[in-house]
């Protein structure tokens, strides 16, 4: 369990983050941490609310994978969009 530094940005905001997550953190837990900063604030919630994906390089990343097992650089840039939505 480690801090580790990413730059993560919500699909459709115009504003990166550098956000704080945590090796052992699943991609629900990362998508979530990048949203707070987005979703509610200049990107409307949907409802129902689909839930959240991670992106890598443009591919989506498997919701149960860990940051650890990515191998990321420190301020890699994630994306981070509403599920289900290509």
């Amino acid at each position: 369990m480690a801090l580790f530094p990413v730059t993560g940005r919500f699909v459709g905001d115009f504003v990166p983050h550098l956000v704080a997550v945590d090796t052992e953190d699943t991609m629900d837990v990362l998508a979530e941490k990048v949203a707070v900063h987005s979703v509610g604030r200049r990107i409307p919630v949907p409802d129902p609310h689909p839930g959240y994906e991670v992106l890598l390089a443009d591919a989506p990343v498997p919701a149960a994978t860990t940051v650890g097992e990515l191998g990321l650089q420190p301020l890699q840039w994630l994306d981070v969009r509403f599920r289900g939505h290509a």
